[in-house]
């Protein structure tokens, strides 16, 4: 049994799933706890763990060999809770409740929620990706601007870019690379971290998909309007099929390894002289726009590896 913690409007989920020939089910969390039941009995004699899904169809956790876990939306809380406390309980409670679950289950994952917390920092990423020999930019996380501004004057203006840890919607923050007139808003820094880079310049951007130990690399050449960041580009850029070195290979699964992830969409650049730059890795990264446009059966693998684990 494989079970898909994510959403069925998702198009990476529909199209990993007309690969599976394997019995499998979505769990959706939105709708817990208002439509999705939970019950979890334990004794001294009893150890059952089950979910019942909106169209009443019951899954009994234990017997889940292999889950994708994939981008989760938010839980659905009753609207008949009006006040803001009791709201707050009842996605407190519901939060607990379903975690315990998801973190009882001993079985394959793709990936575990505490390895995609853990492999979504920045900083953790980048000293392990260090550690293992990857090559790595020049980097400063800071929220003070006396360190901020000293960074970039080592570079100078238009040679370091910022990022963001997280792209929210809600306040959506493009890769940029820092400008002079930048400066005269360095103060802003203290108000929350920011991550610093010194910019590599690129021969060629590359999108890594790593699936349970297999490789598929693509080239992203963009135009120079989308030096610093190549994703806003994308539906002009050139994408291919690209032959990642050997030690690169190698260095990166040792980088998955330690960061316990079977799934993960890692960015590089690739510099004039030819040198493999590790940017970061996302555990749920998209991968469709690469397979799409360069024929690597990254849904087929992914189904392939849920249903090999499942057996």
């Amino acid at each position: 049994m494989i079970l898909i913690i994510s959403f069925e409007d998702n198009e990476h989920v529909r199209q990993v799933t007309q690969h599976l020939t394997t019995d499998y089910a979505i769990a959706d969390v939105a709708w817990f706890p208002s439509q999705m039941f939970l019950s979890a009995q334990t004794s001294r004699e009893t150890d059952t763990l089950f979910l019942s899904l909106p169209d009443q169809r019951q899954i009994d956790l234990c017997d889940v060999q292999s889950i994708w876990y994939r981008r989760i939306r938010n839980m659905t809380i009753d609207p008949a809770l009006q006040d803001r406390t009791s709201q707050l309980f009842a996605w407190s409670e519901s939060n607990e409740a379903l975690l315990g679950a998801w973190y009882s289950l001993d079985c394959f994952w793709m990936n575990h929620p505490l390895a995609d917390e853990a492999a979504l920092r920045k900083i953790h990423q980048l000293r392990l990706a260090r550690k293992v020999g990857l090559s790595i930019p020049e980097t400063l996380v800071t929220n003070a601007p006396p360190e901020a501004l000293a960074f970039i004057d080592r570079f100078g203006p238009g040679n370091v870019i910022r990022k963001a840890f997280r792209n929210i919607a809600e306040a959506p923050k493009e890769t940029a690379i820092v400008q002079q007139t930048d400066l005269s808003v360095i103060d802003s820094v203290s108000f929350a971290p920011v991550i610093f880079q010194n910019f590599i310049p690129a021969e060629l951007d590359l999108r890594v998909t790593v699936i349970d130990g297999e490789i598929f690399a693509a080239s992203i050449r963009s135009d120079e309007h989308h030096k610093a960041d190549y994703r806003p580009g994308l539906s002009t850029a050139t994408v291919e099929k690209y032959a990642l070195p050997e030690t690169v290979s190698t260095q990166l699964l040792t980088l998955m390894d330690a960061l316990n992830l079977k799934f993960g969409a890692v960015d590089f650049r690739v510099t004039p002289a030819g040198e493999h730059i590790f940017l970061e890795v996302n555990p749920a990264g998209e991968f469709l726009f690469i397979s799409e446009r360069t024929g690597h059966p990254i849904p087929a693998a992914i189904a392939a590896s849920l249903e090999r684990q499942a057996c």
